[in-house]
C-alpha cells in the first residue's frame, strides 16, 4: 500500500530552544538510546508545546552545511545539560503532515528527493510551501511521537509527524 499522508495542518511555535546533539548527516538514533540521551535532555526543564510528547530531529543549514539535531524542543532560554548542544529558533511556522505507514516507508517519504509529495499535500490543503529554504535557515523537523510513532497498529503501521518550515 505504501505511506499515506493522513492529515495536514499549519503549525507555529514561539521562539524555542532545541536541545540535543548535532550531526552533519541524519542522526544515529542508536547512539541516543545507548547513551540514554533523552532522559538526560528531559532534565533540562519543560518541553515546548511544539514538541508534542515526541523525540525530534531538526534539520537546517549552518554556514552553508546541512546540520541535524537529535533531541527535543524546549521553552526559550532553557539551559542545555552538560555535553549537549542547543540551537535557538525564532518564531516560525511550518506545514505539518502526518504520514502513516511502515517505519521504512514513512521515513522514505521524508527524504529530500521525495518531498514533492509532502509539498503537494500541503499545497492541496491550502498551505503555501516556498520552493527555496527560507532565510532563517531551518528546513524541517520530525516528531517521533509517543504513542503515534512508537506503538505500531495491528498492520505494523506508525504515524510520523513531519514538518516543512515555511
Amino acid at each position: 500500500m505504501g505511506p499515506e499522508i493522513i492529515k495536514c495542518e499549519l503549525v507555529s511555535h514561539p521562539p524555542v530552544r532545541f536541545i540535543g546533539r548535532r550531526f552533519d548527516s541524519y542522526p544515529n538514533w542508536s547512539l541516543a538510546w545507548e547513551g540514554n540521551w533523552f532522559e538526560q535532555i528531559e532534565q533540562a526543564g519543560d518541553a515546548a508545546r511544539i514538541n508534542d510528547e515526541s523525540y525530534c530531529v531538526l534539520h537546517g543549514f549552518k554556514s552553508l552545511q546541512h546540520v541535524y539535531y537529535l533531541g527535543e524542543f524546549f521553552t526559550e532560554g532553557t539551559p542545555a545539560p552538560d555535553g549537549f548542544d542547543y540551537v535557538d529558533l525564532p518564531r516560525l511556522s511550518a506545514g505539518l503532515v502526518y504520514i502513516k505507514g511502515r517505519i521504512d516507508e514513512v521515513y522514505a517519504l521524508t527524504a529530500p528527493s521525495q518531498r514533492e509529495a509532502i509539498s503537494k499535500a500541503l499545497q492541496d490543503s491550502g498551505i503555501y510551501v516556498p520552493k527555496e529554504t527560507a532565510s532563517h535557515g531551518w528546513i524541517s523537523f520530525e516528531r517521533d511521537n509517543c504513542p503515534r510513532f512508537t506503538d505500531a497498529d495491528d498492520e505494523g503501521n506508525v504515524i510520523l509527524d513531519f514538518a516543512l518550515y515555511l
